[in-house]
């Protein structure tokens, strides 16, 4: 992922979806945090810049005005003394258990899910590692569903593909430990540990039944773009799985390598990309517009400050066609939204997840930190789709339990193609590419 942070105050700033994680062991796919040992606030990362900005913009209402009150906090202050003088387990009572209950609950109260909260110590060094593009894991996405840990994907070649994991299948337990009621960053802390050392799932199947799953976790890497031509066509499939540090650089290099093989047009596969660096989405973004806005900032206090097009996309007069799903989150849908309102391209699958925040994650001084929303992003026209996600222009949903391809499964496919698998959605971006590459060459 190509992630440029914005600072913010005693904060770095990135636009990110807490709802993927990749199970490498290392963590997810969500920010950069580089927390001083004072607690005071971050260090920007090695990659960071500013987001272009240029006049305020208009389109959506003014933010929310700040409340009146501050707690006392005298009623916590009781709540603690009860259980210190009156529960029966006094062992049970760890200082820092409670207070990062206390924190996680106060975060969790905003009701802002997925992006306000708690990260512990453990949770901030798995997402960090993350971004290093080598994990030690298993080799999974997951996502929460319906209150479920649920393998979402699972990476060709990776332990987890070899050992037999399913996407759709929920996580139960860990290790003979539930995971019910965690967060996904918990679950991710006990799925990840050293490299050559075993974790056992406690899986149940979309039938019902449920089965024990040993996977030895193993050092990975992730490239964060991968490319092929759509068997028997000139249609570049370029799939795009975050946005973190290396992401443009690697999208352009796949844009350039299509169309030296001669690519008539480009499926951008932006499905269960949960985001990054808000910057980043700029960067990508510009590779298929000329100009224009990519997206429009929010603060509290309702200004807006848009942020233009780069200029010198590689990409701007081919026919492309975006491709998203319900996981597609954050920097993805910056870009998703960018295109759209343009009318660049075609979106087609499912509604997006609808991130419309730009957290910034502030550390505490045990190495914790709290994840705000700090400011709503909106479309260039304004849209607000935090909560809502983006509508495809055509929606395309995938059969359950069926998994989407990518661009590694082409060489495998048999002699029906992509058409031959239950990938609807990309047959479905493929046949309005075609439709777009007709229009562009007069047929």
């Amino acid at each position: 992922m190509s992630l440029h942070a914005r600072r913010g105050r005693g904060g770095t700033v990135v636009a990110l979806a807490l709802a993927t994680i990749l199970l490498f062991g290392t963590g997810s796919l969500f920010g950069r945090l580089s927390a001083p040992a004072s607690g005071a606030g971050p260090t920007a990362s090695p990659t960071s810049s500013a987001a272009p900005a240029t006049s305020t913009g208009t389109g959506a209402s003014a933010g929310p005005a700040a409340s009146a009150g501050v707690p006392t906090w005298s009623l916590l202050d009781q709540a603690y003394e009860l259980l210190r003088t009156n529960y029966v387990d006094p062992s049970g009572l760890d200082p820092t258990t409670l207070q990062q209950g206390a924190i996680r609950g106060l975060a969790d109260a905003v009701n802002d899910t997925g992006h306000t909260g708690y990260l512990t110590p453990e949770e901030v060094k798995a997402r960090d590692q993350s971004l290093s593009g080598t994990f030690v894991g298993v080799g999974a996405v997951l996502d929460l569903r319906n209150n479920a840990a649920t393998v979402v994907r699972v990476l060709p070649n990776s332990p987890a593909q070899k050992a037999g994991l399913r996407a759709g299948e929920v996580i139960l337990r860990v290790d003979g430990a539930s995971v019910a009621g965690q967060t996904i960053e918990q679950i991710v802390v006990k799925v990840r540990g050293p490299e050559g050392t075993s974790v056992t799932l406690g899986l149940q199947d979309l039938d019902g039944s449920e089965r024990n799953l040993a996977i030895i976790r193993a050092k990975l890497t992730l490239p964060l773009v991968s490319w092929s031509l759509a068997p028997g066509s000139k249609d570049a499939v370029i799939r795009l799985e975050s946005f973190s540090t290396g992401a443009a650089k690697a999208v352009v290099g796949a844009i350039t390598a299509a169309r030296a093989a001669g690519a008539a047009g480009i499926v951008l596969d932006l499905r269960a990309n949960p985001g990054g660096y808000v910057n980043e989405a700029v960067d990508v973004a510009s590779q298929f517009l000329g100009s224009g806005v990519v997206y429009i900032s929010q603060d509290r206090s309702g200004k807006q400050v848009p942020h233009e097009v780069a200029g010198g996309g590689g990409a701007t007069d081919i026919p492309l066609v975006v491709l998203v799903d319900g996981q597609t989150a954050s920097s993805a849908e910056i870009v998703t939204g960018a295109i759209q309102d343009a009318g660049r391209a075609t979106v087609v699958g499912e509604t997006t997840y609808g991130t419309g925040t730009v957290v910034g994650t502030f550390p505490l001084s045990d190495g914790s930190a709290v994840t705000i929303g700090t400011e709503r992003w909106l479309t260039p026209k304004g849209r607000a789709i935090w909560r809502e996600g983006l509508t495809p222009d055509q929606t395309v949903a995938l059969a359950r339990g069926v998994g989407f391809l990518v661009p590694d499964d082409f060489a495998a496919l048999g002699a029906g193609g992509i058409a031959g698998t239950q990938d609807a959605q990309l047959q479905a971006a493929l046949r309005s590419l075609n439709v777009a590459e007709r229009a562009a060459s007069g047929g």
